[in-house]
């Protein structure tokens, strides 16, 4: 199974188009929740706030790659691949 750092390593490539660090912050919290490398997450901005909303907004983009890559991994699991 890949970490959390890895799935987030490969999310964001140098031709990507940029996002903040707040965002970043946010894919990278929730998969390591769904990896199981962390107990909750915990936003680290005020509510409300610009970077609030842009940590939840990735938390998003987190969610559903980990969800994606655990699809992928069970594929190859059932396939043998």
């Amino acid at each position: 199974m890949p970490t959390a750092q890895y799935v987030f390593a490969q999310a964001f490539p140098s031709y990507r188009e940029a996002r903040s660090n707040e965002y970043k912050s946010g894919v990278l919290e929730a998969l390591r929740y769904r990896f199981g490398e962390i107990d909750r997450m915990q936003c680290p901005f005020g509510s409300g706030t610009a970077q609030a909303d842009a940590w939840h907004a990735g938390t998003d983009e987190g969610h559903r790659r980990a969800r994606d890559t655990r699809v992928a991994t069970d594929s190859e699991s059932a396939t043998g691949a």
